[in-house]
């Protein structure tokens, strides 16, 4: 939630935002309107990204405040019809796969099944899946200006990963694992299992099978989904992953504190705008000398392959990497 007695009104989180070209008088404006609960321009200008809550060094979490305005205003009016299939999302058919009790379950969301074949394999052969609208977490909500069904669903949402009667849970999708690793403590949400981050998970198996990895010797750009802002730690991770199966993460100027939201929360407002975003990330990995787009949200790799292919760039998860280097 947003601490306005940390908020010192020195516009960071305004100038160094890459979708808007405020300077700091602008920014210090803008966000004091917004303290003042005022309309301005930012409320229609932000893409949702929340990388402002990671720009804030003082903690003060402005996108939450960009949020709640959002929704109080409805701006950025998107209109319903325009959003169908991600709100479908909860009413796909849930399901529990019966795997080992002495392993972690995995979690599908809604969006396992989106990218095919990546679960296949011995790589997460016996462990408990679930699948399906009891598992969504709904944090895309707030790429819609709405923070509301997020906080309305999150204690169900955790009701429902609790009666699997895991007490290690392996979170697929960024959101989810977002959703659990902050803004469920923040609603004064009990978790009471261990939520455990896919990267996180493929690290351990990789560092168990040390000996059985062929360096893949590939340059790759990778597109750091927006949940990301909640977890930054994970980078370390991902870098020790990626290091240890030979693959090396480009330094490009959209990447890490500075990455790019994959356009998926502009299509429904601004097509060409969230176009124009999309070509400069590839280009911007073009340019730093990557051979392959990476991803870890589904939904960022439906809205990037297409348009990295045709500038030559080959496509890739970060799951496929890593069965790609590792032998079972």
């Amino acid at each position: 939630m947003f601490n306005a007695e940390k908020c010192d009104l020195c516009g960071d989180c305004l100038v160094l935002c890459p979708y808007v070209d405020y300077d700091r008088e602008e920014a210090v404006e803008q966000f004091r309107l917004l303290m003042e609960d005022e309309t301005p321009k930012i409320l229609s200008e932000c893409v949702t990204c929340a990388g402002c809550n990671e720009f804030c060094e003082k903690g003060a979490n402005p996108f939450d405040l960009i949020l709640a305005r959002q929704e109080q205003t409805g701006i950025p009016h998107i209109p319903e019809e325009n959003t169908k299939i991600f709100r479908g999302l909860a009413d796909v058919r849930s399901e529990i796969i019966p795997g080992n009790a002495d392993k972690p379950a995995l979690s599908l969301c809604s969006v396992g099944e989106i990218i095919p074949g990546l679960f296949d394999g011995p790589m997460f052969e016996g462990m408990t899946i679930l699948k399906g609208g009891d598992y969504f977490c709904r944090l895309g909500y707030i790429h819609m200006g709405l923070e509301t069904p997020v906080r309305e669903n999150t204690e169900k949402f955790v009701e429902n990963l609790a009666a699997s009667g895991a007490e290690e849970i392996v979170f697929y999708h960024d959101d989810c694992y977002a959703l659990l690793a902050l803004k469920a403590y923040e609603y004064g949400i009990d978790v009471p299992f261990k939520p455990i981050h896919i990267i996180e998970y493929l690290l351990e198996r990789v560092k168990n099978r040390k000996n059985n990895i062929t360096p893949l010797g590939m340059k790759i750009a990778y597109q750091r989904p927006c949940a990301s802002r909640c977890t930054p730690q994970k980078d370390e991770c991902l870098d020790e992953l990626f290091r240890m199966i030979g693959v090396e993460r480009v330094a490009r100027e959209y990447d890490r504190i500075n990455a790019l939201c994959c356009g998926a929360p502009l299509m429904p407002r601004d097509r060409e705008r969230a176009k124009a975003l999309k070509k400069r990330n590839v280009a911007d990995a073009v340019s730093h000398g990557a051979d392959a787009f990476v991803y870890l949200c589904p939904l960022c790799t439906l809205n990037l392959r297409k348009i990295a292919s045709v500038e030559g760039l080959e496509n890739h998860h970060v799951i496929e990497l890593v069965k790609r280097a590792v032998h079972d």
